[in-house]
Parts: C-alpha cells; sequence; structure tokens
C-alpha cells in the first residue's frame, strides 16, 4: 500500500506489517473507519474522535 501524502479512511479492518516503503516493527490492526499515514519513524493511526496513536517501524528503500 503506498500512501502519496494521503491520509485514507481504512474500509475494513486492516492488518498492516508495511505500507509502501515504510515496514512496521510488529504486525498492527487497523480498525475500520479510522485515518492512517506514515511520519517520520512511525505510523499513525487517528481515531474518528481525533486521538491519534503511533506505531514504531523504519524506512526500508
Amino acid at each position: 500500500m503506498d500512501l502519496d501524502g494521503r491520509r485514507p479512511i481504512a474500509p475494513r479492518l486492516l492488518l498492516a506489517t508495511r505500507v509502501g516503503w515504510f515496514h512496521l516493527d510488529r504486525p498492527v490492526f487497523i480498525p475500520a473507519g479510522h485515518r492512517f499515514w506514515t511520519e517520520s519513524q512511525s505510523l499513525v493511526v487517528e481515531t474518528p474522535t481525533g486521538e491519534q496513536r503511533r506505531y514504531p517501524g523504519s524506512l526500508c528503500r
């Protein structure tokens, strides 16, 4: 999955191990209706209420 600067909303429950070139340290569940994107060294998952959670990873090219 390549985000190209977008902040998509998960259409259903997703299990992510990588997002584009970004590889997560551990698999992360992204619930339906949550926005997600990468910033520096983390995957950001935002709830519909605006709460954000960050999950570590690294950029691999």
